[in-house]
């Protein structure tokens, strides 16, 4: 079996690039090189912002496609009709983010998309590549699946999200939750995206044109992932509550490179059970195994100092 993975050199990819060698996969990873190349795997360079970038494979054979760097809709379509008829399925890396603002939870696989939402300009074209997939398949060209995540964690992490709490508890830094931090978030650990990956290339029937919620089955609160954090690294927790309106914070202006918390403050918990009833799939980490992984590589690494964000500064300022 070959797959050829776009993206995929730092991060998830990494993840999923070696799950995927053991079990067999030989793969190929195309980035645009900006980044060190993957181990134990072909690396080649394509900027898919480049017209004319994939004509490199048109000797190639591939059975799958993983992408995760589809950031716009068009890349996906451009892809859909080089791969025509030359690929078995093409694995789509999608987003809880697609669905519509909701009130009652968890939130399934045919539940409404669309805006409103804090995530709305990735979303429409997260929503644009999966129908252009779903398409491509009813024209018989290949099979399509689509893995809608959360907020996925782990180590090699680039989103200071995990490292975010971690540092201001060792640090003994107030944390500021809007609201005292109530929304409920769904996680998933990086390397069970892998493995929901693997389960979905070995799955003979029954994915075509599908999606799949990869999320843990329980939902945690801005809070309660604080608590947790501070409970693995032995610190109590310094939490502020502050009201978001007096500083104009809104879902619609979050910005993860200047925050006061690295998640909104926007409840969507998402359901695992499609998958768990289609494929037998279930995460193998929770919240709490997750971040205690992630704390032991993080803290190897050296670099524990709090990254400044205005926002932050600001409202502890004021306060």
């Amino acid at each position: 079996m070959k797959a050829l993975i776009f993206g995929g050199t730092r991060f998830m990819g990494r993840y999923v690039s070696s799950a995927l060698v053991a079990a067999g996969v030989e793969v190929t990873v195309a980035n645009r090189g900006t980044r060190a190349a993957s181990p134990g795997v072909k690396n080649v360079i394509c900027d898919r912002s480049i017209p004319g970038s994939l004509e490199q494979f048109k000797g190639s054979s591939f059975d799958y496609i993983i992408d995760f760097s589809a950031y716009s809709s068009d890349w996906v379509e451009e892809a859909g009709n080089f791969f025509s008829n030359k690929i078995a399925k093409y694995i789509f890396i999608s987003t809880g983010a697609v669905y519509t603002a909701s009130y009652t939870f968890p939130i399934s696989e045919d539940f409404p998309k669309g805006p409103p939402h804090p995530f709305a300009a990735y979303a429409k074209e997260k929503i644009r590549s999966e129908g252009l997939l779903v398409d491509f398949s009813k024209s018989g060209y290949f099979q399509t699946t689509a893995l809608r995540l959360p907020f996925v964690l782990g180590p090699e992490n680039y989103e200071d999200r995990e490292s975010f709490v971690f540092s201001r508890l060792l640090e003994g830094k107030p944390i500021l939750l809007q609201s005292g931090g109530k929304a409920v978030h769904s996680f998933i650990y990086a390397g069970d995206v892998a493995d929901a990956i693997v389960a979905v290339i070995r799955a003979d029937g029954g994915v075509d044109r599908e999606a799949f919620n990869i999320v843990m089955p329980e939902g945690t609160t801005s809070r309660g992932f604080v608590e947790i954090a501070a409970s693995i690294c032995g610190e109590t927790p310094k939490i502020i509550a502050f009201e978001p309106d007096k500083y104009g914070i809104s879902l619609e202006n979050f910005n993860l490179r200047n925050v006061s918390f690295p998640f909104p403050e926007n409840t969507a918990i998402l359901s695992s059970r499609k998958i768990e009833n289609s494929l037998g799939f279930l995460p193998s980490k929770s919240l709490s195994d997750s971040l205690e992984i992630y704390f032991k590589w993080w803290t190897a690494q050296g670099d524990l100092a709090p990254k400044p964000y205005d926002l932050e500064n600001m409202i502890l300022a004021s306060l």
